[in-house]
């Protein structure tokens, strides 16, 4: 199991972290990731594999004025 902001959820074997969030609705061109308190960067998302146990913040940005 992953936590993914507190919550538990499964993984998949080898999964990569942009699969992993679009399989969770997450739209990774758009957010920014912490895994296990580490910032990864987006163009690293798809070589970076989630492992069980790890736990997985994700950031998104807000405009406004």
């Amino acid at each position: 199991m992953i936590k993914l902001n507190d919550k538990e959820v499964s993984f998949l074997e080898r999964e990569n972290l942009r699969d992993f969030l679009l399989r969770n609705n997450y739209d990774p061109d758009f957010l920014a990731c912490e895994v296990d308190s580490k910032l990864v960067r987006k163009v690293d998302f798809e070589d970076f594999i989630v492992e069980d146990g790890s736990k997985i913040e994700v950031f998104s940005f807000v405009g406004g004025g």
